[in-house]
């Protein structure tokens, strides 16, 4: 276990934006700690979806979110991950106003064959678990991915509905449904959850808004859903995160929890060169806080060189 007092009292202030202004927020505003994970592996199978046999090539699309938050007025970028002193040490070539806060995480209680897809990517939990600890009243953690840019601050009234709620979250059931048939999605879903789901929905890992108090209701109920992920992972269609997240999601919903849908806000959007099935036109409107081509924002493009900007993934705020 980690020492949750360890990294409140020690950690925090390395990371937590502040002073509210910055995000646009009127005094006692929402505040933000975003965060991504950076997990170095370099004897597992990893993502599929990563070319690159570089293992730092994630630090390398944090240090360009990290230059676009900034752009735009969002608190700086923490990076968790498992090998922090090798981070901190590759950052150093890095100018210091770019560089994203690093935090080591406590060794994982997670377990699963190193062959697994997605590796890395299932220890985000553990990311959750340990920097939603450390918030404050009236803070949210903003869990990234790292292939993302930032192109505009998030609205305070929407930061605000997600405070009272509890949990804002990307549902990209849509997307899902009619890429693998909404069957086999389902059946996944609730083989993961442990039983029938009111209302099955897939949440994507690009983003999630979390208080502290749902951060501890949703930690333990994804650690159950894990262990039955983790018992039946070769039978489903998709490994990583997204599975037993979305799993425990799902139940707290059936309990009563509402979840603020974040791309149906314009929050975040998706869209990858191999699903087609949402038109550009719906990244278009005047008051989407995306953009689904990063060189069309002046900010953006002020301050991440083309050649450092992901190559998948989504784009967002």
């Amino acid at each position: 276990m980690f020492d949750a007092a360890f990294l409140r009292n020690d950690l925090a202030p390395t990371f937590r934006q502040m002073n509210s202004s910055a995000l646009g927020c009127a005094r006692g505003g929402v505040g933000v700690v975003p965060c991504a994970l950076v997990y170095v592996e370099t004897d597992s199978t990893g993502s599929p979806n990563c070319k690159s046999t570089d293992p730092f090539c994630y630090v390398e699309q944090a240090i360009t979110l990290n230059r676009s938050m900034k752009a735009v007025g969002l608190p700086g970028l923490t990076v968790a991950t498992n090998v922090a002193d090798d981070v901190t040490r590759y950052l150093e070539k890095v100018d210091a106003d770019a560089r994203p806060y690093v935090l080591q995480l406590a060794p994982s209680k997670l377990t699963l064959p190193r062959n697994t897809r997605f590796y890395g990517a299932h220890f985000k939990l553990d990311m959750m678990e340990q920097l939603g600890a450390m918030l404050h009243e009236g803070e949210l953690l903003m869990v990234l991915d790292t292939d993302m840019l930032a192109l505009r601050t998030v609205n305070e009234e929407l930061l605000q509905r997600c405070q009272t709620t509890g949990v804002g979250a990307f549902d990209i059931s849509d997307q899902e449904f009619s890429a693998y048939g909404d069957g086999r999605v389902i059946d996944d879903l609730e083989t993961v959850a442990g039983g029938h789901l009111q209302n099955p929905r897939w949440f994507g890992g690009e983003v999630l808004l979390a208080s502290a108090g749902f951060v501890r209701e949703l930690v333990p109920c994804a650690h159950a859903c894990f262990e039955r992920y983790r018992r039946v992972i070769n039978e489903l269609n998709h490994n990583g995160d997204e599975a037993y997240i979305s799993a425990a999601l799902n139940l707290l919903s059936d309990e009563g929890h509402q979840i603020i849908d974040l791309g149906a806000n314009r929050v975040v959007g998706r869209h990858w060169s191999g699903n087609t099935h949402r038109d550009l036109r719906w990244f278009k409107d005047v008051r989407c806080c995306i953009c689904p081509d990063a060189s069309a924002c002046w900010n953006v493009r002020r301050v991440v060189p083309y050649s450092a900007r992901p190559m998948c993934g989504g784009v967002w705020l």
